[in-house]
């Protein structure tokens, strides 16, 4: 070790605090390779200077180590011969289909004038109504204005959204609904235990089927019916051992994005890792939003960055999966930190923004919600940001077990249940409601991972890359960072990797 490279304080933090003095990034990847290369950091500094470089990744070093090298006297030097590993995945073609029309990216016709909320709401009821009527027990429904005209018949059905929740006095519990031809007071029977049960479980602005009869004015319930999924569904699976590996909220950008372990498992999608027999089945990343930390997404943000720059954290997150082997197919949706609108549905990243990660040929960039198909099974990819609205209003759901709240997704068969809780782009294609059974179901967003089965759709929330945040620790929620879930399409089974 020479004496130059002796008198280097390689302290970690101030070594990272000396590159921010000049304006550069310097990656925990390219700590250990600077490191382990013996390279003084001044000379790093010096050329970035000279190119004008401000992120200090692989790709500098590596040209930056080659430039010595052409320096030195050439020395002859054994070659090695090294047998290369037959991976699988890169043998397998790639069959991916984006299902564009479930993207409003390029599609959106808002204009936030009344008639943009009026077809909203219409479009929601309508495709809600359709999906009830499959049912045997409602295709004789009737609207609330004939059901009106026809009070003295019992076992009466109609479909209607949920306006209002409320409860008298005496303890009898109502339902306001309504359809485009009128409204109706509903009362929930306090006799069964069953109605009392699904009366909590009912969100506003949800559509359900309600059989019953009139007394006076009031409809008696005495059954409520959800859009629900049907009992036999079954999933699609490929017909080869193709693998898909889902993960979600890196948060590029923020101090607590967790770097080394991110980069591990990039390291894995190369097989210099762990968990090789899995790994090099990969055909496929999904990632479900929330990209980078962003910039004045909520109050004092800037406090809690690394790159308090929108545009740097996306040209970091590009030299990171610029790593993944190009034969691996990456498909990148959008979050509520993402540098797009917060209403939802989400369209995809500007390609100014964004150029970094549209240059790379094996990443594919997408709105939120968005549904893709990997081989014949159909993924349905939603950040997840009404799964709060969800947890909050509901007992059942918690943020320690994510999976629960977003079976109330399949159970209503919409996205963003509540209107006003979240903030909904109201456009004339409805982008929420989930009108084809998705064979996957898989969000963000509570940077906690979740699984399970329900009616035949694999649900998975992929968790985060993201450390333990101040507001979290407020709120008592424990996330579960850099734990990635990969699934085999060929029978849907999962294994999850700790990183």
């Amino acid at each position: 070790m020479d004496s130059l490279y002796a008198t280097v304080d390689w302290n970690r933090e101030n070594l990272i605090r000396r590159f921010e003095g000049e304006g550069m990034v310097l990656t925990s990847h390219a700590f250990d390779w600077i490191i382990s290369h013996k390279i003084n950091p001044e000379e790093i500094i010096s050329e970035a200077k000279d190119k004008g470089i401000w992120l200090i990744a692989d790709e500098f070093l590596e040209e930056f180590l080659d430039g010595r090298r052409a320096k030195q006297e050439e020395k002859p030097q054994l070659v090695e011969v090294e047998r290369k590993k037959h991976i699988v995945s890169k043998d397998i073609d790639p069959l991916l289909k984006i299902h564009t029309e479930s993207d409003v990216s390029g599609r959106s016709t808002c204009e936030g004038i009344l008639e943009n909320f009026v077809e909203y709401f219409n479009g929601k009821y309508s495709n809600l109504r359709n999906i009830l009527r499959e049912r045997e027990i409602l295709k004789g429904a009737v609207p609330i204005e004939v059901a009106r005209k026809n009070k003295g018949e019992d076992n009466m059905r109609v479909i209607a959204m949920v306006s209002a929740k409320r409860e008298s006095k005496k303890g009898y519990r109502f339902l306001d609904v309504e359809d485009p031809t009128g409204e109706l007071t509903v009362l929930i029977s306090g006799d069964d235990s069953k109605m009392q049960l699904l009366y909590d479980q009912i969100l506003l602005d949800e559509v359900i089927g309600i059989m019953g009869r009139f007394s006076n004015d009031i409809f008696v319930a005495n059954e409520i019916f959800q859009p629900d999924l049907p009992l036999d569904n079954k999933a699609a699976t490929a017909d080869e051992p193709v693998y898909v590996a889902f993960i979600s909220d890196i948060h590029v950008g923020s101090y607590l994005f967790q770097e080394k372990e991110f980069n591990h498992f990039i390291d894995c999608l190369n097989l210099k890792g762990n968990n090789n027999d899995i790994f090099d089945k990969v055909k496929y990343v999904l990632v479900a939003g929330d990209l980078v930390d962003g910039i004045g997404v909520y109050p004092n943000q800037e406090k809690e960055l690394s790159i308090p720059d929108i545009y740097k954290q996306y040209d970091f997150l590009a030299s990171l999966l610029e790593r993944v082997p190009d034969y691996i197919e990456i498909v990148l949706a959008m979050g509520n930190h993402d540098a797009v609108r917060g209403a939802e549905p989400q369209p995809r990243l500007d390609n100014d923004i964004g150029a970094p990660l549209y240059d790379l040929p094996n990443v594919h960039v997408v709105g939120n919600p968005v549904t893709v198909s990997l081989h014949g099974v159909r993924t349905l990819m939603y950040h997840g940001t009404s799964l709060d609205t969800v947890i909050g209003n509901l007992a059942s759901c918690t943020y320690s077990k994510p999976e629960t709240a977003m079976i109330e997704y399949l159970k209503r068969r919409y996205l963003v249940p509540v209107y006003g809780s979240d903030v909904i782009s109201p456009e004339r294609v409805d982008y929420l409601t989930i009108n084809s059974i998705p064979d996957i179901l898989h969000c963000g967003h509570v940077h906690t991972n979740g699984y399970a089965i329900y009616r035949g759709v694999r649900i998975i929330n992929s968790g985060t890359w993201q450390g333990r945040t101040k507001y979290q620790e407020e709120l008592g929620h424990l996330p579960t960072p850099a734990r990635v879930p990969v699934m085999n399409l060929q029978n849907l089974e999962v294994s999850v990797i700790h990183f």
